[in-house]
């Protein structure tokens, strides 16, 4: 669970850098823009962790897969919801919010590396 949270910790780190740097080019409105696009990033992964990482002591194979499942769909359900919140919120700043959330994914594969 550690490092669900170090990884949920990281990418805010990336956004709110990415909202400083947006923030000086584009203006406030581009900063909390690129702010959401971490949210967007951060929040769904967090879920999946919160949904997964505790039922993992499960040895039945069929309620892992089951809870997994559920994880995931639910991940998907709250990044399409977040995204089309981003749509709506940001229009004229889409292209902050998308950038924002591609330097936020980057979190996994660091962790992925620093890891193993």
């Amino acid at each position: 669970m550690r490092l669900a949270w170090a990884v949920f910790a990281a990418q805010i780190g990336i956004g709110l850098i990415m909202a400083a740097v947006f923030g000086v080019m584009n203006g406030s409105d581009a900063a909390i823009a690129a702010l959401f696009g971490a949210l967007v990033a951060a929040l769904p992964g967090l879920w999946m962790a919160l949904w997964l990482l505790p039922r993992r002591r499960q040895v039945d194979a069929s309620k892992m897969a089951r809870a997994f499942y559920m994880g995931e769909f639910g991940k998907l359900g709250l990044t399409a919801g977040l995204f089309l919140g981003a749509a709506l919120l940001f229009g004229q700043h889409f292209l902050e919010v998308l950038v924002t959330y591609v330097a936020c994914l980057v979190c996994y594969w660091l962790a992925l590396i620093l890891t193993r």
